[in-house]
């Protein structure tokens, strides 16, 4: 996720840098997805704020993704739940696997959409499948 989450940003900041809708968005999942695994079971996406521009979501992101991979180092069941409440207020409860199993999936999905605008635009995305990045960590 934060391989995939760096390439794609670096990529809309050096080509497209007023266009980072779709990287926030991706940003606030993850984000209130980690609240959500630090016991903030009520908290919602419309909860809280993207960075407001490239800078700011640069400077952002990484810490996240640094809580991210702190959280999963001492996580010692992936069986744990996860209570959490969606946006209407529907309470859930899912394990630890899926959610993180929801974010690769969500974060690829929007990855593809932003990899498509750079592309109508004249500009190459970067490659971001998972066999690339087994590949270029081997």
């Amino acid at each position: 996720m934060r391989w995939a989450d760096e390439l794609m940003l670096a990529a809309v900041a050096s080509n497209m840098p007023d266009q980072i809708g779709t990287l926030q968005h991706i940003y606030l999942a993850e984000k209130v997805w980690l609240a959500r695994i630090r016991g903030q079971k009520d908290i919602v996406i419309t909860d809280l704020e993207a960075p407001p521009d490239l800078a700011a979501l640069q400077e952002a992101w990484p810490l996240m993704h640094r809580s991210w991979l702190d959280w999963a180092s001492v996580l010692h069941d992936a069986e744990t739940v996860i209570p959490h409440r969606n946006a209407a207020g529907v309470e859930f409860r899912m394990p630890a696997w899926q959610v993180v199993l929801h974010l690769v999936n969500h974060g690829s999905f929007h990855r593809g959409q932003v990899a498509t605008m750079l592309r109508s635009n004249g500009f190459v995305p970067p490659t971001t499948d998972l066999i690339v990045y087994y590949r270029t960590r081997a």
